[in-house]
């Protein structure tokens, strides 16, 4: 005989000691755990206070009748198993009782056989409402692990991400670098032009993911000019008009080059743009006022700014920073942003 952890357990709720005991004796011989009361207050602490696989109600009891006690039972307890009895053939109170949700039913007088077979059913359809509970709570468990594992997995394929992304702009940066140590006149320009642009921005109270997108495109402003012979960009004298078309391209060129890596999309757009004025009569497009994001309107000024004094192959007499300033101050409205010309001269002495 299995110890009564391991044997299911039956609940029978009747007022006839009779049926008590008869049922307790059958349903105890073929190994089931079996508690009996006579009341429905007695039905109703033993279903509340302990886990049962079957209950066997009468639904004819005194006071408190065996649909109240279903009732009560399924409200705490939507998946017991509930086997009802009743010594009446009315089919109103047992498709009531089906309907509150009960397993099964049987009329008295039954037969051991009858009653046998009713509980084994029950029991096994308990089991398996307890398997797919379990089976359920261990799927809900998994699918919380997998769901932490994917979230930290995708945590660490976003860093990765962001550091990828870190290195390009960091390979592109060193190469612009490289590009301009060749020139005395242009060395450290487009870390210059970042640098301006990001005080400029910040004096402009723009968001920092806006200021973040400015520090990469200034950095990265001038990477067309690979596409330029050295000959035309290190040039002493006056630039050709044919020359001068040329140097015009390198927007255009900067755009052909990151467009590969598109999480720089944003940045491209400042780039492509940083040679256009206000008065629309920049290029490459002509763009005008608030046609030109203003951060490509920034990078204009700051950009101007460093290129006066430092000087350049075919001026090779320097600006003094009083002249550059004046000289950005009297183009406001007409190359630039006269707002952002405003802010540019806030902080012009400091810079």
């Amino acid at each position: 005989m299995e110890t009564n952890e391991g044997r299911a357990k039956i609940l029978v709720i009747d007022d006839e000691e009779v049926i008590r005991s008869l049922l307790a004796d059958v349903l105890g011989d073929k190994g089931y755990d079996v508690t009996a009361v006579a009341t429905g207050e007695e039905g109703y602490q033993e279903a509340y206070n302990k886990d049962f696989d079957v209950m066997i109600i009468d639904l004819m009891l005194p006071g408190d009748d065996g649909l109240k006690i279903i009732n009560f039972i399924k409200k705490n307890d939507p998946d017991a198993v509930i086997i009802v009895i009743t010594g009446c053939n009315s089919m109103e109170s047992i498709q009531e009782a089906l309907r509150l949700g009960a397993f099964d039913y049987i009329t008295k007088p039954f037969d051991i056989e009858q009653i046998s077979f009713a509980v084994n059913r029950a029991v096994n359809s308990k089991s398996l409402v307890d398997t797919n509970k379990r089976l359920l709570r261990g799927l809900s468990e998994q699918n919380v692990d997998l769901e932490k594992k994917v979230a930290e997995r995708t945590q660490k394929l976003t860093v990765a991400n962001e550091n990828l992304k870190e290195v390009y702009i960091r390979m592109i940066a060193t190469l612009i670098s490289v590009i301009e140590a060749k020139d005395a006149y242009t060395r450290s320009h487009s870390e210059n032009v970042a640098k301006y642009s990001v005080a400029i921005a910040k004096e402009m109270a723009l968001s920092d993911d806006q200021i973040d997108l400015i520090n990469k495109a200034a950095q990265l402003h001038d990477i067309g000019k690979i596409g330029i012979d050295d000959s035309i960009l290190n040039k002493p004298g006056k630039l050709t008009a044919e020359e001068f078309d040329i140097i015009k391209e390198h927007p255009m060129k900067a755009q052909e080059i990151l467009k590969p890596l598109d999480f720089l999309n944003d940045a491209i757009e400042l780039i492509r743009q940083h040679h256009e004025r206000y008065d629309g009569k920049g290029y490459p497009s002509g763009n005008k006022g608030d046609q030109i994001p203003i951060g490509a309107r920034i990078m204009a000024v700051a950009d101007t700014y460093d290129a006066m004094i430092s000087g350049r192959p075919y001026r090779q007499s320097l600006f003094s920073k009083d002249q550059v300033i004046e000289e950005i101050r009297q183009n406001a409205g007409t190359q630039f942003d006269p707002k952002v010309v405003e802010a540019f001269l806030r902080i012009a002495h400091s810079l």
